[in-house]
């Protein structure tokens, strides 16, 4: 039996334990007070920390951080299903996800990842939704075996609101970077092409994959013009609506507008340059087409000035050459010189309705036509000259009618002809073509015309072509390449004049050594052709009175002296106000008024006005070296009774005086 302790032993043994048990409590009130840090720490971490059972995913512990995140206090969210927090289809996300962790831990727990996150969406106590991030790791008893999960929910909604508003509008751009017309690029320094969108590619004539990584200097027209491009640009650190040249793929030429920002790194370094390309080649195009009608509009208004005019010095000379004509023997030796003068009249007669012509100021007979009859009677008779050409005709069977002067149009086609020949100097080929087209609003908004259904006419010829700068001028009166007296420079503006008075419009292309071809446009007509009947009239006479007004003394005595010839008895007024005052003192004794349009002082118009206040039944004929185009036209709506273009002969006038007088 073993010796009982001594008394001494019992109190070092009670004093051994005394010193433990002091031990123990003061470790576990470092024990309690780690605990209560920790408890703080957790219910005042924002983010929900929770622990769940791996069989039956149900919550066993909540930090108080649920109330702040959804509403619920953790009493009532402990006593809740998980599947009431958390939307169905997060729901189901979850619990497989766990349940394929579950089997790969009791597989092999060395292929399961530690940390697991997953992102869901949990429902509100007020029943909004909102979307959260999960990061958990399992826990496992003494055995191994998987318990637990512990994890922290954190509100990643803003974030995700923010990721989707950050991809709509990276979409947004995106499809406005694929779809625009113009073309958007990225480049480097040095330039290599680093980003391009579609519409670049297209632009110069690559595919996409060819133009990424290549040289931008491959695109530029000048490579010049790249360093001054760079120059700018870091100076300014923009550049905007820069116009620059560019080349395509083929080493066609296309204008541009560059609008350029540095492109730089987060640190600020230049990296390279971003910016868009707009192709303004038929822009420009089309302003040049524009001006050149505008230019050829003020032109033509010179020209019929100058029509006008020079009709007023041919109805001079014409009228006393008749005159001297009508009282001189032919025998005379002088009846042959009158001829000549007669004859060269009438050649400055053509040369002044060719001015007009272009000015849009002829005097034209419309009728429906088929151009097809002109050109094939034009063609022959052309070919029957020229046996070193040979006219090839492509002519539409079933061709639109055309609203038109037909010796206009004869005249334009011949015009061609001739200008086409004197480009073959040594023989060649001509191609006329006619076909029906329909032409939208963008393709003649340089011309200013109306969309619609219009007949084509094309002269092609096979001769020396023309240069840029001659194309230019070639509709300008007066201008030609040929030598000195070989001709007028009138035939193709008077081709000019002649569509632009159908309202239609032509165009050109030609390259030096390779032939021009020149396309008219008139707007088709919905009309049957007409049939042309031809009546040869008598010189008519009468014994009416007849006031003759005009500002040019010449013209007021021939219109006098041939008045005279026909029977007539005639008055005569220099002006407007002249007029008026013998009209207002002897209107009951005149039957008819020659009244000229273009006057000084008092105008044709007002002078019109007046005379139709003294007298409203009074017969006016009005005369003028321009068309009946314009003021004309208006008095003709105000009740003018006729008009007669200068210069007339003496059949015409006849005539026309007849009309008035017995209509």
């Amino acid at each position: 039996m073993a010796d009982k302790p001594s008394y001494n032993d019992l109190a070092q043994r009670i004093k051994k334990l005394e010193s433990e048990n002091a031990t123990i409590r003061t470790e576990l009130v470092q024990l309690q007070r780690t605990d209560h840090k920790l408890r703080m720490i957790i219910d005042n971490v924002p983010d929900m920390i929770w622990l769940m059972s791996a069989d039956k995913f149900q919550l066993n512990y909540l930090s108080h951080s649920v109330e702040s995140l959804i509403g619920y206090t953790v009493k009532e969210a402990l006593n809740r299903p998980f599947s009431d927090i958390i939307t169905p289809a997060s729901y189901e996300y979850a619990t497989k996800y766990f349940e394929r962790a579950v089997h790969q831990i009791e597989a092999d727990l060395s292929k399961v990842p530690i940390v697991h996150t997953l992102e869901l969406e949990y429902i509100h106590k007020n029943g909004s939704i909102l979307w959260v991030e999960i990061t958990a790791m399992p826990i496992f008893d003494g055995t191994g075996k998987f318990v637990e999960l512990i994890g922290v929910s954190r509100d990643i909604s803003k974030r995700i609101e923010a990721e989707k508003a950050l991809k709509k509008s990276e979409e947004r751009f995106r499809n406005i970077f694929e779809t625009s017309r113009d073309a958007i690029y990225i480049t480097s320094r040095d330039g290599k092409i680093i980003e391009i969108n579609p519409a670049g590619a297209e632009l110069f004539g690559y595919s996409h994959d060819k133009i990424i990584g290549s040289d931008i200097l491959d695109v530029y027209h000048n490579p010049a013009d790249r360093d001054k491009f760079k120059k700018i640009i870091e100076k300014k650190e923009y550049v905007k609506d820069y116009e620059i040249k560019f080349r395509k793929k083929d080493g066609s030429k296309i204008e541009c507008l560059l609008t350029s920002t540095l492109w730089r790194s987060d640190d600020g370094d230049i990296l390279g340059y971003q910016g868009v390309i707009r192709d303004i080649t038929d822009q420009k195009r089309m302003i040049s087409q524009l001006q050149q009608v505008q230019k050829m509009e003020a032109i033509g208004t010179l020209a019929g000035g100058i029509a006008h005019n020079f009709n007023n010095l041919l109805m001079t000379i014409q009228g006393n050459t008749s005159l001297i004509m009508m009282k001189t023997d032919p025998k005379h030796p002088n009846y042959k010189k009158l001829k000549t003068i007669e004859e060269h009249i009438k050649y400055g007669s053509d040369l002044s309705r060719q001015l007009l012509g272009f000015a849009r100021g002829g005097q034209y007979q419309t009728k429906t036509i088929n151009i097809n009859v002109i050109i094939r009677m034009s063609a022959k008779i052309f070919a029957s000259t020229k046996k070193e050409i040979t006219i090839h005709s492509n002519l539409q069977k079933n061709l639109s009618s055309v609203d038109a002067d037909p010796g206009q149009i004869e005249q334009v086609v011949l015009n061609l002809l001739i200008n086409a020949s004197q480009a073959l100097p040594d023989g060649g080929e001509i191609f006329i073509r006619t076909e029906n087209v329909e032409l939208a609003e963008f393709q003649l908004a340089p011309f200013q015309e109306q969309a619609g259904q219009y007949v084509k006419l094309s002269v092609t010829d096979t001769g020396i072509g023309m240069d840029k700068k001659t194309q230019e001028k070639i509709f300008e009166p007066f201008f030609t390449t040929k030598e000195h007296g070989q001709g007028t420079g009138l035939g193709l503006s008077s081709v000019y004049g002649i569509v632009k008075n159908h309202d239609g419009y032509i165009t050109v292309y030609s390259e030096p050594g390779k032939g021009s071809t020149f396309k008219i446009y008139l707007p088709a007509s919905e009309k049957t052709p007409e049939k042309e009947n031809k009546i040869v009239e008598p010189l008519l006479k009468g014994n009416e009175t007849i006031l003759v007004i005009d500002d040019e003394t010449m013209i007021v005595e021939i219109g006098e002296t041939l008045l005279t010839e026909l029977g007539y008895s005639v008055l005569t007024a220099n002006g407007g106000k002249a007029a008026l005052e013998i009209y207002n003192s002897h209107y009951e004794q005149i039957d008819l008024v020659i009244l000229d349009m273009i006057m000084p002082i008092m105008s044709g118009s007002e002078t019109f006005a007046q005379l139709k206040t003294i007298n409203p039944d009074a017969r006016i004929l009005l005369s003028s070296g321009y068309s009946i185009d314009g003021q004309a036209s208006d008095l003709m709506k105000q009740g003018c009774s006729g008009f007669i273009q200068k210069p007339f002969n003496l059949l015409e006038l006849s005539k026309k005086v007849r009309e008035v007088l017995e209509n």
